[in-house]
This record gives C-alpha cells, structure tokens and sequence, in this order.
C-alpha cells in the first residue's frame, strides 16, 4: 500500500513536472528567425548603345564626271569600227543640235569618239571641242575642266606622234622614190655598158661619121645712120 501511494506519488510528481515543462514550452517566445542573408545586387546591364548611321555623303560632281566618262571610254573601247562610226554620228547631232550650249558630258563623249578614231581630221575636231571647255568661267562646266584638261592634253600629243608618224612616212616615201630612180639609171647605165660590150671589135666597117655642120654666116655689118 505504501509502495502503491509512492509509486502513485512518484507519477503524479512526474505528471506534475512534464506539465510545468509542457506549459513553460507553450508559453516561452518562439525562438527568433536567423536574419536572411541580404540579396547580392545584380550587375546592372551595360546601357545599349545606339548608334544611327550617318547619312550617305553626296558625291562630289567632278567625282561623278570621272566616273561617267571612264564608263564611256571603256564601252566605246569595245566597239567596232562600224559601230563606233555610228556612235560618233549619233554625238554629232547632238552637238549640232545645240552648238552654243552642248551639255559638257556629251562633248567630252565626243571628242573621246574622235580620238579612239585616230584620224587627222577627227583629232582636230576634237581638239576645238575641248579647248572651249578648258578656257570657260562657267561655273556648271568646272567639274568636268580637269578631265577636258586631260584630254586635251591626251589628244595633242596624239596629234604631235601622229604628225611624226606622217612626216616620216613622207620621207619614206621620198627616199624610196629616189631609190627607185637611181635603180632606174643604174640599170640604164647596164644596159649601155653592155650594149657596147656587144659590139665587133675589128674587120667591121666603121661606124659612119656624120657630116660637119656648115660654116656659120659672118654678122651683118651696122647701117650707117
């Protein structure tokens, strides 16, 4: 019986005392949260960089000429004789169209035409074309002055070689034609010389000696006054 009461005292002391402990867990403050870790900024992205083309440059008109006229200089280069013919008669009627204000462009085409013909007459066609161009003040003819500059320059001394070339020809033709005349004389010279070697040289009559010419008259004596 007194071990029943101590076991039942023990149990109950025992009770008691997880009560006590239950009751102080519910009633002490729940424990504080670890502090989270503060966030790592993210590295801002580079700001984008924007960039507007600039707008094209207008090319500069004597930039313009050059191009157009060494486009025309490579395609008349192909041509025939026949076609190039032609193409210099469709530029003379242009020209001839409007004598006192041809567009430059055109003139220029011309006389380009002229000198690929490398005749006399043509070259110096050309080169009345291209001499007004290179002596005017006119403000809408400077961008092409320097290639009419230059291709006056090309087509005079084309003129020169081509005066040389004719000069020498000339002479030429000169010294062959005095080649030929002395051949001429020479072979006539032969032609005696052996004639003359053919002849008999004895027993033969001889050649007959012609008559001498008779006594001139004696000069008639002056009347008297």
């Amino acid at each position: 019986m007194r071990v029943k009461s101590v076991l039942g005292l023990s149990v109950h002391t025992v009770s008691s005392v997880m009560g006590v402990l239950l009751l102080q867990a519910c009633m002490s403050p729940p424990p504080k949260p670890m502090p989270a870790a503060a966030p790592v900024p993210a590295e801002a992205p580079a700001p984008k960089v924007v960039v507007v083309p600039a707008p094209p440059a207008q090319p500069e008109p004597a930039d313009v000429a050059a191009r157009r006229l060494l486009a025309y200089h490579e395609q008349i280069r192909q041509m025939s004789p026949q076609d190039l013919a032609n193409e210099i008669n469709r530029l003379n009627a242009a020209v001839s169209a409007t004598p006192t204000a041809a567009p430059p462009d055109v003139v220029l085409e011309l006389a380009l035409a002229l000198a690929q013909q490398h005749n006399g007459g043509d070259v110096a066609r050309a080169v009345a074309l291209l001499e007004p161009i290179t002596k005017s003040s006119a403000p809408e003819l400077a961008p092409w002055q320097p290639l009419a500059r230059l291709l006056l320059g090309r087509v005079l001394e084309q003129r020169r070689l081509e005066d040389a070339l004719n000069r020498e020809a000339t002479r030429n033709r000169d010294q062959q034609r005095t080649l030929q005349q002395l051949n001429e004389k020479l072979e006539a010279l032969k032609a005696i010389e052996r004639s003359m070697a053919n002849r008999p040289t004895g027993g033969g009559p001889a050649p007959a000696t012609p008559p001498a010419a008779p006594p001139a008259p004696p000069p008639a004596a002056p009347k008297a006054p």
